[in-house]
């Protein structure tokens, strides 16, 4: 941490010492030195030989009031040089405080006053010599009479703020900040009601136009008889001691890389709302795939990456709203006085903004953003509880495939309103789907999309497949879902056909429909009345459903064989069935489960459980598609292991119709490109 500060100190043109917490020195900076010839050494064993020895416990006091989080400014002393003689200094003590919002350090800001001290003897002996000092002195003196009046400015003021005629003192408020103003008048009606030093920080506009902040300190002078004579202003420029202070609120209060406000200005921040009762927002927010772009990129794509996904954040907030770090990649919005509405809509913006890829030295980074939102008090009136209700919200964004956001909801109303809408989801036109494509290996091109079912509920918000098929299942409404969904997909991937011709549609089978004989006729219909030929439609069922349904769904899969539909199965390697059985069903499509690939690169067992399957599925005269593919070395093994097709975010994950048809668009495009570019070689 010491060469952090000597990073940081050593130009500085004022003397500084920074204490630790046990008041041991432990940084001086070239200044001191300079000042008080004292250096580190001489100056860590506790004994403060800079010091009077009637100081030491003032100051050991000032110390223990710093330790407690104060700022302490404008303390004077005579401090006692290492050559034996003094000098006097203004002393101004700041905390800075850790990651956890403790104080960890003390820092100490010392000002040679010499020329300050001698300059007010000076006045005091006669107004000659004064004006004499006061037009070689860089500080800025005004002289008032006891009724207000300006009777002298120095040239050092009029240097650096412009003439001003003596007489009117109202012409200065001219140059002060107009917020600063009120605060600067009040000081000047204090001084002249009590006779007391007033201090004042204020900001004021310079010849070129440039705010830049003062320090003032005004004192009365007393005549014989104890009444007001006149009054006398010194200011000086702080403007460099106020950087420094705003470097010190950066490192105790701000996150160092992204620049947003860290764990411990969070933890002030969601405090203060709590006390000032006022209802808010919290959200976490997750930059999906953060992990996997520091490993396979590199940490600093992962550091830039992180920064231009909080400018992304940034950018879509309103004023009020509060942005921060509290952890490596925790990153969460504090919203306050909102409706559910206004966050639906910010979280819309929010995610849209991480549609586009971010670049890294040309380097392509895809990411999308989950959100997890919960309300206080409406939620909880406690914070942790809060906290954690938003995280549980986030959590089931992620489980449903991230690139979201859900509201949180207690569990048990959540389930019933599911159970009790779900018969009018479809009426209520709440259900909609999205289209993920299946990429041949061997030529790039699109061979197909298969369909996802969505319920966007006006309350809930989205709602998981994973949370509504299986109620869908156990009601019985999966059948007419399933109808429903066959039905909208076949039109719409129809319509694509008049541009992709070779486009196949893949449809997910319940387990529970293949006791349903009758589904055979109600396909049958539906592709008649579509016009969707029957060869370019897959139905996909798990491994594990079939294998529960084997009699009746040997019979109905062969059926839909028998017309000319192709039979998917789904997630195959997580159950217990063997291709040595699936070979007496009427299966045309192996799927092998996500859980195998994600590892094919780092793990040789699931690299030869693959390579096995795609082997054995061949000689079964059976295709094989791989799913979950996100990086180029699974790509690249997978071709190498002669896979047919795949599917994944590496290539694109689930879109909306009109979204997807763009992708469709751009994407063979690129492949026409890349196939000219080939046949140019």
């Amino acid at each position: 941490m010491t060469d952090k500060f000597a990073a940081f100190f050593y130009h500085f043109n004022d003397a500084v010492v920074i204490f630790d917490t046990t008041e041991r020195v432990v940084y001086v900076n070239r200044a001191c030195e300079t000042l008080l010839g004292w250096n580190k050494l001489d100056m860590a064993h506790g004994h403060l030989p800079w010091l009077q020895k009637d100081e030491i416990e003032i100051v050991r006091h000032l110390l223990k009031r710093v330790k407690a989080g104060e700022s302490i400014s404008n303390v004077e002393w005579k401090a006692k040089r290492a050559c034996g003689d003094d000098v006097p200094v203004s002393a101004a003590f700041s905390p800075i405080f850790d990651e956890s919002g403790n104080v960890a350090y003390i820092v100490c800001i010392l000002r040679d006053i010499t020329k300050q001290k001698e300059m007010e003897r000076a006045f005091q002996e006669s107004e000659r010599r004064f004006r004499l000092i006061a037009e070689h002195s860089s500080d800025y003196i005004l002289i008032l009479s006891n009724h207000g009046k300006l009777m002298y400015i120095s040239p050092s003021f009029q240097n650096t703020f412009g003439e001003i005629d003596e007489g009117d003192i109202h012409q200065l408020w001219n140059y002060v900040y107009e917020e600063d103003v009120p605060v600067v008048k009040e000081k000047f009606k204090e001084l002249y009601r009590t006779h007391e030093i007033q201090t004042v920080e204020f900001r004021k506009r310079n010849k070129q136009g440039e705010w830049i902040w003062m320090e003032a300190q005004g004192k009365a002078i007393l005549n014989e008889k104890r009444s007001l004579d006149y009054v006398i202003v010194t200011a000086k420029n702080i403007s460099e001691r106020k950087k420094y202070e705003e470097k010190l609120r950066q490192l105790a209060y701000f996150d160092s890389l992204t620049g947003i406000a860290n764990r411990t200005y969070f933890e002030r921040r969601i405090k203060q709302l709590v006390n000032d009762k006022t209802t808010f927002a919290l959200c976490y927010l997750d930059f999906d795939k953060f992990k996997w772009i520091n490993d396979h990129f590199s940490h600093q794509a992962g550091d830039y990456f992180l920064q231009e996904a909080v400018k992304r954040v940034r950018s879509v907030l309103r004023t009020e709203d509060f942005f921060a770090r509290i952890g490596g990649d925790e990153f969460v919005l504090l919203l306050p006085n909102v409706t559910k509405e206004d966050v639906t809509k910010l979280a819309d913006e929010l995610i849209q903004t991480f549609h586009q890829p971010f670049y890294y030295e040309k380097q392509r980074i895809q990411s999308t953003l989950s959100i997890g939102i919960a309300f206080f008090p409406k939620d909880s009136e406690r914070i942790e509880q809060v906290m954690k209700y938003a995280d549980q919200a986030l959590y089931h964004v992620k489980e449903r495939g991230r690139n979201g956001y859900e509201f949180y909801r207690p569990a048990q109303n959540r389930k019933a309103m599911i159970e009790q809408d779900l018969p009018f989801a479809i009426l209520q036109e709440q259900l909609y789907l999205c289209y993920q494509p299946k990429i041949e290996l061997g030529s790039g091109s699109t061979m197909g999309v298969e369909t996802l079912l969505r319920w966007r509920h006006p309350a809930l918000g989205e709602i998981p497949p994973l949370e509504f098929i299986p109620l869908a299942e156990q009601s019985g409404f999966i059948f007419e879902i399933t109808l429903w969904v066959l039905e909208q997909a076949c039109r719409q991937v129809k319509e694509w056909q008049a541009h992709f011709p070779d486009l196949n549609l893949a449809v997910n089978l319940s387990p529970f429909l293949l006791n349903r004989k009758e589904l055979i006729d109600h396909v049958i219909h539906i592709l008649q009345d579509t016009g969707f030929a029957p060869e370019r439609l897959i139905l996909e069922v798990t491994e594990s459903g079939l294998m529960e349904n084997i009699e009746t769904g040997k019979h109905i899969l062969t059926e839909f064989k028998n017309v000319g539909i192709q039979v998917a199965i789904d997630d195959f390697g997580t159950g217990f069935s063997s291709l040595a059985y699936i070979r007496n069903l009427p299966v045309s499509l192996l799927k092998i489960d996500r859980s195998f690939i994600q590892g094919i690169a780092e793990n040789s067992k699931d690299a030869t459980i693959v390579d096995t399957i795609i082997h054995l599925a061949k000689s079964l005269d059976i295709k094989v598609l791989a799913e979950g593919v996100e990086t180029d070395n699974q790509v690249s093994l997978l071709q190498q292991m002669h896979c047919d097709f795949a599917q994944g975010f590496y290539f694109s994950k689930s879109l909306e119709a009109e979204k997807l048809q763009q992708w469709l668009e751009a994407y063979n495009q690129t492949v026409f490109l890349q196939e000219g570019n080939h046949s140019n070689v």
